[in-house]
C-alpha cells in the first residue's frame, strides 16, 4: 500500500513534487520491511527449534557458545564480565534456552543501555536448576527505539524447558533478566 501511495505521488504531477510526502512513504515502507523481517526471524527461530528439520540447520548452540556471545557483546561496546559456574554438561534443550535468553540479553544490552554498558552474565547450577541473569548498567531504552518480541520470546525459551524467566528495570538503574531453567534427572540425561 504504502509503495502504491509513494508511486502515485511521484506519477501524479511531476511539476508539483511532495518529497515530504514521498519521504514519509519510504520511511513507513522502509518501517515496514525491518518489521516483518524480524517477524520472520523470530518465526524461523521458532521453528527451527521447535521440531524444523535439524539437518538442515544444524546443532543448536548450548553453553559452549556462550563465549562467542560474550566476545560479540564486547566487540559491539559492551564491557562484559561472564561468571558461569555449571558442574557439568546441561541437557541440550535447556543449554539451547539458556544460549538464547543470553543472546537476546546481551543484543538488548548493546541497543538500548546507552555507550559502552557494563553487562554482568552470571549462569550457575543451584539444587537441580540453571540460574541465569545478565544485569547491565543501563540507562534503558534509546529515544525512538521499537518494542519487538525479544522478552517475549525469552519467557518462551524459559518456558519450554519448565523455567521462568522474570525482566525489568533494576532499582539502582539498568536492566536485569533472570531464569530459572530446572535440570530435572530425566532431562540431564538426555531423555527429557
Amino acid at each position: 500500500m504504502q509503495t502504491s501511495v509513494a508511486a502515485h505521488v511521484l506519477a501524479a504531477d511531476p511539476e508539483r513534487l511532495d518529497r515530504e510526502t514521498v519521504a514519509k512513504a519510504l520511511d513507513d515502507i522502509a518501517e515496514t520491511c525491518r518489521t516483518a523481517r524480524g517477524e520472520l526471524r523470530t518465526t524461523l527461530e521458532v521453528l527451527r527449534d521447535n521440531g524444523g528439520p535439524a539437518d538442515t540447520w544444524g546443532p543448536l548452540a548450548g553453553l559452549d557458545g556462550l563465549p562467542d556471545l560474550v566476545e560479540a557483546a564486547r566487540l559491539a561496546g559492551a564491557r562484559v564480565e561472564p561468571a558461569v559456574r555449571v558442574a557439568g554438561p546441561v541437557p541440550p534443550a535447556v543449554g539451547a534456552a539458556a544460549y538464547r535468553v543470553v543472546q537476546e540479553a546481551l543484543t538488548n544490552a548493546v541497543r538500548h543501555a546507552g555507550p559502552e554498558p557494563a553487562v554482568r552474565v552470571e549462569l550457575r547450577e543451584e539444587g537441580g536448576v540453571l540460574r541465569l541473569s545478565v544485569t547491565d548498567d543501563g540507562t534503558g531504552p534509546t529515544p525512538g527505539g521499537t518494542s519487538g518480541f525479544g522478552l517475549v520470546g525469552m519467557r518462551e525459551r524459559a518456558r519450554s524447558v519448565g523455567g521462568t524467566l522474570d525482566a525489568g528495570p533494576r532499582p539502582g538503574g539498568g536492566f536485569e533478566v533472570t531464569a530459572s531453567l530446572p535440570l530435572t534427572p530425566a532431562t540431564r540425561e538426555g531423555t527429557g
